[in-house]
């Protein structure tokens, strides 16, 4: 079959030169010679860059050799199997993301409705207890006051120095009256000094008292306003963003690697550039397996490039399914 389109092929060159166009035929055959050329050019630069890269999707650059990576093998086997999940979810990674804004269209409604009633509600009760707040700031500083005037009133008018003395001359007094020296002026002393803190212990009970009601009516403010305003209107909480469809891409592949979103990120962005700029890790002598923080060492050297030469694989296929990069 191949051997008659050839004879064709050159009876129709013929023809057309007999018929005077030589130089249109051979322009024509030109062009085709030309095309094929191209696409054997093409098809080999293909395979010059699979050969250095491990992918055709690459461009053909010579390895970069390095002695550490920030992967190990292991997490590169799970990198790798991420990749995987996101490559066969993107087929339906759309339908997901639209079938999820759908639904969150109908919740932000939900949410719309709901928060213009609670608006509705929350201006007038913001009033109400607005209202009951400065009440209570003016009743409340009227019981400071009070709580401060009896603080004030304890000493009943006599100084810190005047009472100190006078405690002096009582304890003095007290000392002769118990060995059998007391006075009538000791015994007068004694009776003044008690009656001077007898009085100070109860005008102090009585700020203390002025105080705690002073702080029981400030921890009451909130029943005051539910009881004069009502419950508080609390506002509905807002709906969670659609996924994407790279979202909805990437949760598959974070999912099938077996890690957070944000890591999955992370360690997908570290192995796509090792795999794109031809990286290969040179083994350590040193037999370290692994690195301080979780960066590779050399006796998984070569488990490590097979894992960056798989990834380099699976770039076509990404590109293709519309997986980005």
């Amino acid at each position: 079959m191949r051997r008659s389109h050839l004879q064709c092929g050159g009876l129709l060159l013929c023809a057309l030169i007999v018929a005077g166009h030589t130089s249109e035929a051979a322009a024509q055959f030109g062009k085709l010679k030309k095309a094929a050329g191209q696409k054997a050019a093409e098809e080999a630069a293909g395979k010059a860059a699979e050969s250095t890269t491990g992918s055709a999707c690459i461009p053909a650059r010579p390895p970069i050799m390095v002695d550490a990576v920030p992967l190990t093998a292991a997490q590169m086997a799970k990198i790798n199997a991420g990749l995987d999940a996101e490559i066969a979810a993107a087929a339906t990674a759309k339908q997901e993301a639209d079938k999820q804004d759908k639904e969150f269209q109908e919740r932000q409604k939900a949410y719309d409705k709901a928060y213009a009633e609670y608006d509705k509600r929350n201006g007038p009760w913001n009033e109400c207890a607005r209202k009951v707040s400065d009440e209570d700031v003016a009743k409340s500083d009227a019981t400071n006051r009070n709580a401060s005037g009896q603080g004030d009133a304890i000493m009943g008018g006599m100084s810190q120095e005047d009472l100190e003395k006078l405690a002096e001359r009582a304890q003095a007094a007290a000392q002769r009256v118990s060995e059998g020296k007391g006075t009538a002026e000791d015994r007068k002393t004694l009776a003044e000094y008690q009656q001077v803190m007898a009085g100070i212990q109860g005008r102090a009970g009585a700020a203390v008292a002025a105080q705690q009601e002073t702080q029981k009516y400030q921890q009451g403010s909130d029943a005051r306003v539910e009881a004069k305003c009502g419950k508080r209107p609390v506002a509905p909480e807002q709906p969670a963003q659609a996924q994407s469809t790279w979202d909805v891409v990437s949760a598959a592949g974070a999912k099938a690697a077996g890690v957070p979103a944000s890591t999955w990120r992370q360690w997908r962005e570290d192995q796509l550039a090792l795999a794109t700029s031809n990286t290969v890790v040179k083994a350590d002598k040193g037999g370290e397996k692994d690195g301080k923080d979780g960066a590779s060492g050399g006796n998984d050297a070569a488990t490590m490039n097979q894992q960056i030469k798989a990834t380099a694989q699976k770039i076509c296929a990404m590109k293709k399914a519309g997986v980005p990069m």
